[in-house]
């Protein structure tokens, strides 16, 4: 089974040029590459900061362009997004009963499970105790299917100052979670705009490249405005391909981008 990773997007309102390079130019280039090479994936799945700042109007340029994708998508939101603004955007998304974009389907016999990170006006993220209920019965109902789990804040530090300050914070709580449910193969994450891939609690982790841009490889500043960017990462996004064991093989993919 094949699917598509896209993450933060950061879509911006039709003539706002705040934000370079061109989001909007960038991630419709992608989604060109998806349909011309992986029509034959299943599933794209977006891992949050669909925009920019959540406003309506970049959730209607976004709906506008991910409606030329050619096989179907599911999301969950970023710190750059706002949640009443994103459900209004995408009202066949499922919420949970508290209202959090928490959602899960089984595609080739493993279950995606989406959770709903993001803490409204704060760019760090968090699971309440609802959103781990929520997590716990998931895994439970599905205890004999392999897992992924897919969030858009990390819950561990990467070593880089700036975005560790702006991870999720309920890291202890996620890790018993995870220890106590086997059946989670594989974790993915956004939010850092770097490749990057490793092991947290024993399991395997990937974090995506941004249809935008990457985010400077800096392990001294903590400080936004102190980074250094060496090395400009050009917009990227993944191909995976999983089978019913939740066996993963995953290619990073970039894309040729004036920045």
């Amino acid at each position: 089974m094949k699917f598509i990773h896209l993450s933060d997007t950061h879509i911006l309102a039709r003539d706002d040029y705040s934000r370079h390079p061109d989001a909007t130019a960038t991630l419709g280039k992608i989604i060109g590459e998806i349909n011309k090479y992986h029509r034959d994936a299943e599933i794209c799945v977006i891992t949050g900061d669909i925009t920019h700042h959540g406003h309506p109007e970049q959730y209607e340029q976004a709906i506008a362009i991910l409606g030329d994708l050619a096989i179907p998508y599911i999301l969950i939101p970023g710190n750059h997004d706002e949640r009443a603004a994103f459900k209004q955007a995408f009202p066949d998304t499922p919420v949970d009963e508290n209202g959090f974009i928490n959602h899960g389907h089984t595609f080739g016999g493993v279950r995606f499970v989406m959770i709903d990170s993001i803490v409204a006006g704060a760019h760090h993220g968090t699971l309440c105790q609802h959103r781990l209920d929520w997590l716990r019965n998931e895994l439970n109902a599905h205890r004999d299917t392999p897992t992924f789990l897919f969030m858009h804040h990390p819950p561990f530090e990467m070593g880089l100052p700036f975005m560790d300050t702006i991870r999720l914070d309920a890291d202890q709580e996620l890790a018993e979670i995870v220890t106590a449910n086997p059946q989670v193969k594989h974790l993915f994450f956004g939010h850092l705009h770097r490749p990057a891939t490793g092991t947290w609690q024993g399991v395997p982790f990937l974090l995506a490249a941004s249809t935008q841009c990457g985010e400077p490889l800096d392990f001294r500043h903590e400080k936004e405005e102190d980074l250094e960017d060496r090395n400009r990462l050009n917009p990227g996004y993944g191909i995976a391909f999983a089978d019913s064991t939740g066996g993963l093989r995953y290619h990073f993919d970039f894309i040729k981008f004036d920045l």
